[in-house]
């Protein structure tokens, strides 16, 4: 997914569909939802960027969500908030396979280091981020729009379904 709002929407669609009713869980869920994406600011750090803290680097592997997710519970003793913070980091790795990638290397491995081949699935339309000005673009805001109905759309659907599930009972 090329930007937070897919990310957040879709960690706002896992939270209502667990249960998920406190205020610091969400906004906890929604930081770990975007957390991958910190190696935006970390690759700009060139000993950091040399041992694979690129955009798409380690943070996005399934290995980093596990890992993660044990750090969670760790600290914090919550077994649904460890395995909810699982399923949103791995959520975002799952859907940054399917953005539309142009600068080389394409793809990522998500699978590292068990499997290492480069995997992309080009289907839902990317951002380019290298400079402010390619993200001021009005392909990024036609992107940003088409997102933000796409995701807004299965969100507001999973309200619905438990809305209607609730009243059924």
């Amino acid at each position: 997914m090329p930007t937070p709002i897919g990310h957040s929407l879709t960690t706002l669609g896992v939270t209502e569909l667990s249960g998920m009713n406190k205020i610091k869980g969400v906004v906890f869920l929604l930081i770990v939802g975007v957390f991958p994406d910190i190696d935006l600011l970390l690759d700009k750090i060139s000993y950091l960027k040399n041992i694979g803290f690129y955009h798409q680097g380690i943070t996005h592997t399934f290995l980093a969500a596990v890992i993660f997710s044990l750090f969670v519970f760790l600290f914090s003793r919550d077994m649904k908030l460890s395995l909810l913070s699982l399923v949103v980091y791995s959520l975002h790795v799952f859907l940054d396979l399917f953005m539309i990638d142009t600068h080389p290397p394409i793809g990522f491995r998500p699978f590292w280091p068990f499997y290492t081949a480069l995997i992309n699935i080009p289907v839902l339309p990317g951002v380019d981020k290298s400079s402010l000005h390619s993200i001021l673009t009005f392909k990024t805001v036609r992107t940003l729009c088409w997102e933000t109905s796409f995701f807004s759309y299965i969100y507001i659907t999973i309200l619905g379904v438990k809305i209607w599930t609730g009243k059924k009972d």
